[in-house]
């Protein structure tokens, strides 16, 4: 479990001390002047977090809770390259950290020791910053900069690792976290992007005395054979059936041959039109046509797993899936309240110290809901991230004062109090309510789990001017 003294010895030491001599090994602080480097740090991160759309002149005000007068014009002048390696580098240094909550209260996740969700997502930057993080420039709606954020969540627990950045050329395929293990008694949930056969042959693999499980759809055009070794062909075993379901033993791979269940379900016509939209989207966009064959198949949700029976049945290995849904969620937290893809300046070293202090503040914001809120299975997200930045001044007057662990004690209890259940409504619902207090699920459940709904009336007035966009999918 997170104790509130953990927390805040991490951030204390983080955003105090090592900010400090980060700013000077980087050069961006060289020697002492009217605003140190965690100053800086605290000022940028605490801002946009409480604020994503703070101005220069706001950031004047917000320094001043350290005690620190600058104008707006000498915010100007403190965005230098020197500043990108600087925060980089911290955000690098809070990525490091590691902290994790008891496991959360959801009976069918708690038959494993962790659930790892991965996923990536883009950010569209200017073409000027492509030495700095190349995109994939030359096709149809690309952009030659692109910066990449890798995301490994352990949805149980709450445990976040990363965001790890890359270029955004970079395969999904070859993710940084490919060296990582899953923890023993641990699932693995990917996107279709990170399939691959070696991934599978490894978590079938028992090691130490333990195993590691897979539950994953299936891409388009991968070799299945029974356990004769004669090739399958899908269209032959699908169930037709709207809200149908099935599965059989099969190996995959041409050589690989890995053993696996493959579990068949009938998706409703409105879900196979929406992938079918979305297939034809992705297609245009990297310049070619769809395969006809993605689009037959998008009316079947086609998993692998080697996760016994025993442990999970079919209609429970269909609403564990769902679970892979929650790192949307996140990035979508991330993208609308946290507006990591949006920027005011057109210059291009403010744009990038903006993104890089943005995504530490989504991570400290991720800390504190864990230590918040993460033993209540029906937790809001979105309500537990609006305590965050409404009292986020609290955080850096805290570091400044000495009293930091008072002001975080305090904005637990009123995430608490306002991270209420949200009781089901639709069919959907009550299944996802089912689910999470254990009892048995239907096909067509989804876990419910960390979810939250938009308050209406939360997003901007039109009035008011957007900044610059960049391009969050």
């Amino acid at each position: 479990m997170i104790s509130v003294t953990q927390l805040t010895q991490t951030l204390r030491q983080i955003l105090e001390e090592e900010a400090n001599e980060l700013a000077k090994e980087t050069g961006f602080i060289q020697r002492e002047r009217r605003i140190s480097g965690a100053d800086f740090a605290q000022t940028l991160i605490f801002g946009w977090l409480q604020d994503p759309e703070v101005t220069l002149d706001g950031m004047t005000q917000i320094a001043q809770r350290r005690e620190v007068e600058i104008t707006s014009s000498g915010w100007c002048q403190r965005f230098p390259p020197e500043a990108v390696a600087f925060l980089e580098r911290l955000l690098q240094r809070l990525t490091q950290v590691r902290l994790e909550a008891d496991a959360a209260p959801v009976a069918l996740l708690k038959r494993f020791t962790a659930v790892i969700v991965e996923d990536s997502r883009t950010i569209s930057l200017p073409d000027e910053l492509a030495e700095l993080w190349r995109g994939c420039g030359g096709s149809t709606g690309s952009s030659r900069a692109m910066l990449k954020l890798f995301v490994r969540w352990n949805v149980l627990t709450g445990a976040l690792r990363g965001p790890l950045l890359t270029p955004g050329r970079h395969a999904d395929g070859k993710s940084p976290f490919n060296d990582e293990e899953v923890p023993a008694g641990g699932l693995y949930l990917g996107d279709l992007a990170f399939f691959a056969l070696w991934r599978l042959q490894r978590l079938s693999q028992r090691r130490d005395g333990h195993k590691r499980s897979s539950l994953m759809r299936l891409p388009v055009g991968t070799r299945l054979s029974n356990r004769a070794g004669h090739q399958l062909e899908l269209r032959g075993i699908l169930p037709q059936q709207e809200g149908a379901a099935g599965e059989l033993g099969v190996l995959v791979g041409k050589q690989a041959r890995v053993p696996a269940r493959l579990i068949l379900h009938r998706v409703p016509k409105e879900v196979a039109e929406q992938r079918r939209k979305r297939i034809r989207e992705e297609a245009q966009a990297h310049g070619h046509e769809p395969s006809q064959e993605a689009l037959y198949l998008a009316g079947w949700t086609i998993v692998v797993s080697n996760v016994p029976r025993r442990l999970l049945s079919l209609e429970e290995s269909l609403v564990v899936l769902t679970v892979r849904w929650q790192i949307e969620r996140l990035f979508r937290l991330w993208k609308e309240d946290g507006l990591i893809d949006e920027w005011r300046s057109k210059k291009r070293w403010r744009i990038v110290c903006e993104i890089y202090a943005k995504l530490a503040a989504m991570l400290i914001q991720h800390w504190l809901i864990e230590a918040g809120c993460w033993q209540d299975p029906q937790r809001s997200l979105v309500k537990a991230a609006q305590v965050v930045r409404r009292e986020a001044n609290r955080l850096m007057v805290g570091l400044w004062e000495g009293n930091l662990e008072a002001h975080v004690r305090g904005i637990l209890r009123s995430m608490r109090a306002s991270s209420f259940p949200v009781q089901p409504s639709g069919w959907r619902e009550r299944r996802c309510w089912e689910a999470s207090v254990g009892s048995t699920p239907r096909v067509g459940t989804a876990i419910r789990f960390g979810a939250g709904r938009r308050a209406r009336g939360g997003h901007r007035p039109s009035s008011v001017a957007r900044p610059t966009r960049g391009g969050l999918p």
